[in-house]
């Protein structure tokens, strides 16, 4: 019997990919051979790829599929987007070796097999480092000094180069910065960005040109209220370090010619769905369906986004928006801005329908709603949450929503140290999630 004969007896089984054939003993009773002629024969068809085997199993018609591999890839797929959401959270201390492959097994649910490969194809990227058998570690790509390096910390300001802080999470990131720089030995120079002439000034109100900076280890940028961004990225795309720029601005703003750039990182702190669309989960574990969103900002980007991030979770949304004001900047430009921002949200609040929530687009706004409700001008909502969780939604116990500041500050200066080293998988820019911070 040769291996054509014996091939075109098992095709006229009408066998199916997958189906079990009989087993050497069975055939080789049924054809009156050997069970040797049997097995060299099933062999050969093996190597043909015409049959496979699986040991201890027998043999099977057609091709192997290949579940096995698309199931680990799957897995590892999973495991790195849990492993890309705490960085995102900033669970991960980029100073710090990650939790033993043992932790992360536990806290992610996987085996130890698909955590070791996950972890060792982010090496291979890159991305991690390990140390023999100890723990993995973020890549420095750039090997600490014990000298001390500068790096500059730019921000908007006025033209004696004085800053003038707005908010307090700004001021946050400022001394968050200055932290983390002295824990990867770094020494920061502030210096201020003069819009209205292109100019950065540092604190005695000198000009600096960036060009002669060629000892400069890299830059923070913040780019809040900065009208013209292009004009001051123009600028630092024009030196050699590396830029981690704090991107206050709509994501499709940032420039195309910088995303594919290595030295240069964006992060998204407050801008997209995000905080909408988390803000709604929050409230829907809460059993609410019915929310009121209520912006006096609703000019911006930022507020449009916080309320499609509301919608996209299936919440039903009554909009309380005026489109005629971006910013809480632009209140304090106009005469008797306080005013007027009482009275515009007092328009909005007033024809709120019965809901099981109002959400507010700033703290600013709910401590105003609030201090309305104690006067006896606007009734009291049945729960209130908001955004930035300020000094004053402490002071007020409203809830609010905490954008990670500490992240940004960590992973801003970790980039001038390691540019490139992130397990963001989006190349525009960088984001990072929160929390509602209850009161």
């Amino acid at each position: 019997m040769t291996m054509n004969d014996f091939y075109k007896w098992l095709e006229s089984a009408n066998f199916k990919n997958g189906d079990r054939l009989p087993s050497v003993r069975e055939v080789a009773s049924s054809l009156g051979a050997s069970t040797f002629t049997v097995f060299r024969v099933y062999k050969g068809l093996t190597e043909q790829g015409k049959i496979y085997a699986e040991q201890g199993n027998g043999y099977f018609w057609g091709k192997k599929p290949e579940i096995v591999i698309s199931v680990h890839e799957r897995e590892m797929e999973r495991v790195e987007r849990l492993l890309q959401e705490s960085w995102e959270s900033g669970k991960f201390s980029v100073d710090a070796p990650l939790p033993s492959i043992k932790d992360l097994c536990s806290a992610y649910t996987t085996t130890l097999g698909t955590m070791r490969r996950t972890l060792e194809q982010l090496r291979e990227k890159g991305i991690l480092e390990r140390k023999g058998q100890g723990r993995y570690f973020f890549r420095n790509s750039r090997p600490k000094s014990l000298k001390t390096k500068e790096i500059f910390l730019i921000m908007r300001c006025n033209s004696n180069g004085d800053f003038n802080c707005l908010g307090e999470r700004e001021l946050s990131f400022m001394q968050k910065v200055y932290v983390e720089s002295h824990r990867n030995n770094l020494k920061v120079k502030a210096l201020g960005y003069f819009e209205k002439e292109e100019t950065f000034l540092d604190a005695s109100g000198n000009w600096i040109e960036l060009e002669d900076c060629r000892e400069c280890f890299g830059a923070i940028v913040s780019t809040m209220l900065v009208f013209h961004v292009g004009k001051l990225l123009a600028k630092l795309s024009c030196t050699r370090f590396p830029v981690s720029v704090w991107w206050e601005h709509p994501l499709y703003d940032i420039p195309r010619a910088l995303k594919k750039e290595r030295r240069f990182a964006f992060f998204n702190l407050a801008f997209g769905e995000f905080p909408g669309r988390f803000v709604g989960r929050y409230l829907k574990e809460r059993g609410m369906e019915r929310v009121a969103f209520i912006s006096p900002y609703h000019m911006s980007m930022w507020s449009v986004d916080r309320l499609r991030g509301l919608k996209k979770t299936g919440l039903q949304v009554y909009e309380a928006v005026d489109t005629t004001h971006a910013s809480p900047y632009d209140f304090t430009q106009e005469p008797w801005a306080n005013v007027r921002f009482r009275r515009i949200l007092m328009k909005l609040a007033k024809n709120i329908p019965p809901v099981d929530a109002w959400v507010v687009s700033n703290d600013r706004v709910g401590v105003e709603l609030l201090s309305l409700v104690n006067q006896g001008k606007l009734r009291r909502a049945p729960y209130m949450v908001s955004f930035d969780n300020s000094t004053d939604s402490y002071r007020n116990r409203l809830d609010s929503f905490e954008f990670n500041v500490n992240a940004l500050a960590e992973q801003s200066v970790f980039h001038l140290v390691s540019p490139g080293v992130t397990l963001s998988k989006k190349n525009d820019f960088r984001e990072f999630s929160g929390h509602v911070a209850e009161k």
